[in-house]
């Protein structure tokens, strides 16, 4: 795929999934057993990792994670892929079985041998990493599309949620998304430092054409933060 420059503005920074506030979850066995990875080229370079985690109903083969694990891939950043085992299916209660998910790709790359880890989620997925950095802080927080605030329906534990994280986190968001207002997130970030966004033109919630250009911005921020 073609590496389009990263388009980043000053501070700015599809999913009708259900808005529950988080809370602690056990870890999930399947996380383990559903997850994919992609290795970095040459040797030694698993030291820096993410978990990535699909938009709503999508799985660790959503095209987007994909051409993110291989763009990553080149800079010698290992990368797994999530498949939340609540697909298929609503949400669990407060997000339990998706953020246990989460924490088991995590344990399995720091049992591979990462040191420096992020989460990056995709809408949906992009939540569900935001929640459990917000218990959890991370290494890095990255999100590629917030579904923050859909039409008539706020989000208001996403936005504390966001507002709370204490890790170095970046908004990658079309500029037309319908779902995440640019209104809100450059409220919350704002008011958040660590908070960095960056607006991809003329995009809507999925992106589009843009993608690539989504993509890279996200994987040089995360490679410059994981050093």
């Amino acid at each position: 795929m073609g590496r389009d420059p990263l388009s980043r503005s000053s501070r700015c920074l599809h999913d009708g999934e259900h808005a529950h506030a988080p809370r602690a979850g056990r870890r999930s066995a399947r996380a383990l057993a559903r997850a994919r990875a992609e290795a970095p080229e040459g040797p030694g370079l698993s030291a820096r990792a993410v978990v990535l985690a699909p938009g709503y109903g999508g799985d660790d083969r959503q095209p987007i994670l994909r051409a993110l694990a291989a763009r990553l891939a080149k800079d010698g950043i290992a990368a797994r892929a999530v498949t939340f085992s609540t697909r298929g299916s609503r949400p669990s209660r407060a997000y339990e079985r998706e953020l246990a998910d989460l924490r088991g790709a995590r344990e399995r790359l720091r049992e591979e041998g990462a040191e420096r880890i992020a989460l990056v989620g995709r809408s949906f997925g992009g939540r569900m990493c935001a929640f459990l950095a917000r218990a959890e802080p991370p290494d890095a927080l990255a999100i590629l599309g917030h579904p923050i605030a859909p039409p008539g329906r706020p989000r208001t534990d996403d936005e504390a949620a966001l507002e709370a994280v204490a890790c170095p986190t970046l908004v990658v968001q079309g500029e037309r998304d319908e779902l995440g207002p640019l209104g809100v997130l450059e409220r919350i970030a704002g008011r958040n430092p660590r908070i960095d966004l960056v607006v991809i033109a003329g995009a809507g919630h999925d992106f589009g054409a843009a993608e690539p250009e989504a993509v890279e911005a996200a994987a040089r921020w995360l490679d410059s933060i994981l050093r």
